[in-house]
């Protein structure tokens, strides 16, 4: 199945799972992600956001999990995981932890500009 898909139509198929959790619709976005890590069960992006499903459902333990266990320990830099886990540490009550996680995001990419437009909305 994985020679079915190629890398366009990954990102597209992560795009529309993207799409669906942000239109209200985590089930469906899970299992969009849920089917495409069983044909490539190590799509960072993929896993990135099957955590955000359960961002968008106040499921904050999950999506850490995901984040911490699955993308960042093999890949200790990704800086949309560590945005992503910065953002659901901080949902969770851990404003410490999510701030020397959002701390690690790197500067001048996406994922930090991200966290800074989120930022101007909470202060």
């Amino acid at each position: 199945m994985t020679e079915l898909i190629d890398e366009t139509q990954l990102a597209r198929l992560v795009d529309v799972g993207l799409a669906a959790a942000h239109l209200g619709k985590p089930g469906e976005a899970r299992a969009i992600f849920e089917n495409l890590l069983a044909c490539r069960p190590e799509h960072a992006p993929a896993k990135i956001g099957l955590a955000f499903t359960y961002l968008v459902c106040n499921d904050w333990e999950k999506a850490e999990a995901i984040l911490r266990d699955e993308v960042l320990a093999r890949n200790p830099q990704d800086a949309e995981a560590l945005a992503l886990l910065g953002l659901a540490l901080g949902f969770a009550g851990k404003a410490e932890e999510s701030a020397r996680t959002l701390e690690r995001v790197p500067a001048g990419s996406s994922a930090s500009r991200l966290v800074q437009a989120l930022s101007a909305f909470a202060a």
